[in-house]
């Protein structure tokens, strides 16, 4: 019997499924809630179905719930990139779009790719993340306000002043609470202090390195750095048009949370330094130099981890 496959397409509130099987597809629509995974645990039992190999965008909160319910069921889950449902679409010239057609192209794609099989992560990153992007949203929040301050009417300032007060004191709250989780797990405390020894990764940005990675599920600080999505890209169509870029194609979050230091790495880490001085030469431009250094970070990041081993810039780590 072929692989039993099921493409969702997630919405805020609802699934919706195609499930493949005995060369049919069928369709239907579901709450994205608890009671709504148990109706189609109990759709797929219907047809003897006992397990699938399910299929999902990687689109944030909506998808975790139920990508984690079917894992825990015992189905092979899959959780993929936007991008390459998209590209998948295009190759296939589907031009129709609704969240019952989304479902079967998921569900298709799965089909014939064989996308990768998701892990969930560990109870105490997934806890770590839920913190840190927390903090990440009020610090939007903050910045917003303090925009708005600059130029407010006199008689909002008050109210202005009072929330990024609110805002400032929410956030230490939270950061504390961060600390306090990192130390309660002795691997999250180790990991973060070896992040911190590598220059110009402060303690936030080692927070956010570890919530959103599990480095130790890679096995090589390339197969990392593709994941994030700040690999090379290029991009040449005969002689007018030479470009290289961001792939763009992973985490936005760490590659936002690594741009920063590598600014600042470029003038005092010394492995990235030499580098980028390298590739000025070589004729990089500025923009891809920042880029290369985010990577050089992240393979920095995964060396230090993978031997626990202090950062040393006397030292090459291989990855």
């Amino acid at each position: 019997m072929s692989e039993v496959v099921l493409g969702i397409d997630v919405s805020k509130k609802t699934l919706d499924a195609a499930l493949v099987f005995d060369n049919r597809t069928l369709c239907k629509q579901f709450k994205n809630s608890l009671t709504g995974f148990d109706l189609l645990a109990v759709w797929l039992a219907s047809f003897q179905i006992k397990q699938v190999h399910a299929c999902l965008e990687a689109t944030g909160v909506y998808g975790e719930a139920v990508a984690l319910f079917l894992h825990e069921r015992g189905d092979r889950v899959s959780v993929v990139n936007p991008l390459r449902i998209k590209g998948y679409a295009n190759a296939n010239m589907q031009r129709n779009k609704t969240d019952r057609l989304d479902a079967r192209l998921i569900a298709s794609f799965c089909q014939t790719q064989k996308p990768d099989a998701w892990q969930p992560p560990s109870e105490e990153v997934k806890q770590l993340q839920s913190l840190v992007r927390r903090v990440e949203v009020l610090a939007e929040m903050l910045q917003a306000e303090e925009n708005r301050l600059a130029n407010a009417a006199s008689e909002i300032k008050p109210s202005i002043e009072r929330i990024i007060g609110l805002l400032t004191e929410e956030i230490k709250e939270l950061e504390r609470q961060i600390k306090r989780h990192v130390d309660q797990h002795p691997n999250l405390k180790e990991q973060n202090q070896l992040l911190q020894t590598i220059p110009d990764i402060g303690r936030r940005t080692a927070n956010l390195l570890l919530s959103e990675i599990e480095f130790e599920r890679y096995s090589s600080a390339r197969s990392l750095a593709a994941q994030a999505g700040v690999t090379p890209r290029k991009r040449q169509s005969g002689t007018s048009l030479k470009q290289t870029n961001l792939s763009k194609l992973g985490n936005a979050r760490i590659r936002r949370a690594l741009y920063f230091p590598a600014i600042v790495a470029k003038q005092h880490n010394k492995i990235i330094k030499e580098f980028a001085e390298r590739l000025k030469k070589n004729g990089k431009t500025p923009m891809q130099i920042v880029c290369a250094a985010m990577r050089k970070l992240l393979h920095i990041a995964f060396g230090v981890l993978k031997h626990r081993r202090a950062f040393d810039a006397s030292l090459a780590f291989s990855a």
